[in-house]
Formats: C-alpha cells, structure tokens, sequence
C-alpha cells in the first residue's frame, strides 16, 4: 500500500513511480477477492506414487483375439485384487459397415478374458443380432487397481 512518503507517493510525474501505483493497486485488489485457487487446471503436481498407485494403469497390453472372438491376457503377476479394466477393439477392416464392439467376460486376479462382436445396422431394424469377430482383431487392454 502507498504511504506518505513512498517512492510512489514522492514520484508523481517519474513513469517508475506510476508502475509501483499499478502494482500496489493490483496487489490490493487481489488480496480483496482472496485465494485464486490451484496452480494450473488440476492444481499443483505432487509427488509420484509407487507403480500401481490407485487411478493409474497398472499394466497395459495388447491382445489378439482366436477363432471365437474371445482374447485372454494373463498378467505376469497375480493381483491382490481384480481390477478395473479398459478394452479397445482395433478395427481390422476400417471400410466394413460392420462395427466392432468388445465386451468384458471375465476379470480375476490372474487374468482378463474379452470377447469381440461384429454387429451390422439395419435402416429402421437398428442392428442385427451380434455374431462374434472372428480371428485377428487386435484389444487393447489396460488394468487399474481397486481402491
């Protein structure tokens, strides 16, 4: 704040005297509106957590589905827990109509088992039942522990 005798208060016409005005304005008006929050749009960064810390991946792969649609990942390491599984199917053939679809049958503390569907719209039918993809459609996976 500006005091008799300041350097802002004793430079009325010195440009360094106008900028210190601006700051100790600026400064003022800040501290009426109070905290302005996080730093950046998640607050500020902490510390990293061990490797499977609860809300990041665990692990990642990529698995290719057999004859029946059905794709298995074992994991390296038993879990202490099932947990929480992202699938992808990676369409082999973009140009098909057909879309592919990937559901969760199986998650245990050992491994994943996903199997892929092809299902074909119908104007005004909606779709077509389900059939299974097929060999050679690629999943990808990911695991995140349980909290």
């Amino acid at each position: 704040m500006a005091s008799r005798g300041s350097a802002a208060r004793r430079l009325p016409g010195n440009p360094v005297g106008g900028m210190l005005r601006e700051l100790n304005r600026r400064a003022r008006q800040s501290a009426k509106a109070g905290p302005r929050g996080h730093e950046g749009p998640e607050g500020p960064p902490g510390p990293p957590g061990p490797p499977g810390a609860a809300g990041r991946p665990l692990a990642a792969a990529v698995a290719v589905t057999g004859g029946d649609g059905r794709a298995e990942w074992v994991f390296t390491d038993p879990l202490a827990a099932p947990p929480v599984i992202a699938a992808l199917p990676v369409d082999p053939d973009p140009g098909d109509e057909r879309t592919v679809t990937v559901t969760l049958e199986q998650t245990t503390t050992e491994r994943v088992v996903v199997r892929v569907w092809r299902t074909r719209p119908l104007l005004g039918l909606g779709l077509l039942p389900a059939e299974p993809a097929g060999a050679g459609v690629r999943v990808h996976l990911t695991a995140t522990p349980t909290t």
